[in-house]
Parts: structure tokens; sequence; C-alpha cells
């Protein structure tokens, strides 16, 4: 008795073994194996879309009665380029100014150094370095000649003396009028800033370049753009082109 129950116990620890896999099995052939559960991983997040771009601020120059132009230049910088038509006729010192200037390559490899976002960008004064380009003796003050700061216009930026305007040019970006144009009244004169020219193409480029952050920079504490921004050629094209 106490034989086969030895005997019993032992086919049934046999059993036990066998069921419980003593020997690990390999699974069948071409049955997949079970991979352990991969940790979830987050869903990728959704790139916010690109804030579409400001539409440009209202201006009167579309309703302006510009002059016949007299010449035009492509203005090429490191940010694309801009067609400026010029008013020889009603800055004609001005004018012949800027030109000789750029026939000269002053401006070629200048920097734009300063910028005020929905004011002005400025250029005209600067190398790369920061280096001063030196000048001519500066033009007579034609500020009033009834061409208006509108924005697109492209104007002498000059010292306090009106009459001290050299090699630095500026871009309206909005219509500047009330603050820049040349006024008389009871007390006299009040003396803008001369208007002798007007971007009739790329305006979107000095809209980029006024919409750059800015800090100090060179000799400056601040307005200049963080990104540097060249003037790398002024040429002379026909005037009309575009």
């Amino acid at each position: 008795m106490f034989l086969m129950r030895k005997t019993v116990t032992a086919a049934l620890a046999a059993l036990t073994l066998a069921a419980c896999g003593g020997k690990p099995q390999a699974p069948d052939e071409g049955a997949p194996a079970v991979e352990p559960a991969a940790a979830e991983k987050p869903a990728a997040a959704t790139p916010e879309p690109a804030p579409e771009p400001l539409p440009p601020p209202p201006t009167r120059a579309d309703e302006f009665d510009w002059p016949q132009p007299t010449d035009a230049v492509r203005i090429a910088t490191s940010k694309g380029e801009m067609i400026v038509e010029l008013y020889g006729s009603k800055a004609p010192k001005s004018v012949a100014n800027f030109l000789q200037y750029a026939a000269d390559g002053h401006y070629d490899r200048t920097i734009f150094h300063r910028v005020v976002d929905g004011f002005v960008i400025q250029g005209g004064g600067y190398g790369v370095a920061f280096n001063e380009r030196p000048t001519r003796p500066p033009v007579a003050y034609e500020g009033d000649n009834g061409l208006p700061n509108y924005r697109t216009t492209l104007a002498m930026a000059r010292m306090r003396d009106p009459n001290s305007a050299a090699a630095q040019w500026y871009v309206n970006l909005r219509d500047n009028d009330e603050s820049l144009d040349h006024y008389e009244n009871d007390l006299g004169p009040r003396y803008g800033y001369t208007v002798f020219g007007r971007v009739i193409g790329g305006m979107e480029v000095a809209d980029a370049i006024g919409a750059l952050p800015t800090g100090p920079g060179g000799p400056f504490e601040e307005e200049v753009p963080q990104e540097t921004v060249v003037v790398t050629s002024v040429v002379r094209v026909e005037a009309g082109a575009r």
C-alpha cells in the first residue's frame, strides 16, 4: 500500500513537473513570440501654424500725385532688392548727391544701422564693422519741395542743422508726414527732411528689415538690427523699371 502510494505520488509529481514546464518549451514554429508591451509614447505635438503676416499700414502715398521720375536705382540688400524712383525735378541737389555716392561705390557693403519698426529703416553711413564712411560736403536743404514723408518714400537723414544731409538716407515704413515734413506758421518754418524718391518695387523687403529685433550695436545703444542687413550695391536702372 505504501509502495503504491509512493508510486502514485511519484507519477503525480512527474505530471506536475511536466505541466509546470520544468524545462521551458520553445514556442511552436511559426507562432509569434509575445514581445513585452512597449511603453506608450506621447503623441507628437502638432506644430502651431506660422502667424499670418500683418497687412501693410494704410498710406496716402497711393493717392498722391507724384512727379515724373528722372532716374531710378536698384538697392540690393542681403534681404532682397528694392527699386526706387528718384525725383530730380523736385530735389535736384539731393538726387545728384545720392547718385554720385552710388556711382562711387560708397553704399556698397554698408549696413542698415538704425531700424525702428513702424517708423523708418536708415542706412548709408556705416560699413559692416560699423566703420563710418567718409563723406563729401553736405547738400543744401530741399525739404520744402512739397513731397511728403509718406510710407515708401526715400529721404535724406541729417543732423539738427537742416543743411547737414550728406550720404545717409532712410525709407519711411508709415506715413510720417506729421512729424517729418516741412511746414511754416506764424512762428516761422519747421524744417523737415528732404524726400527725393520712392520705393516702387520690393517694399516688402523694407518691411522685413523693419520687423527685425533690435538692440545695441557698434557705437549705438539701441535700434541696431541684431541681424546684420547689408546693402550690397546701389546701381542705376531705367526709370520706370519694376
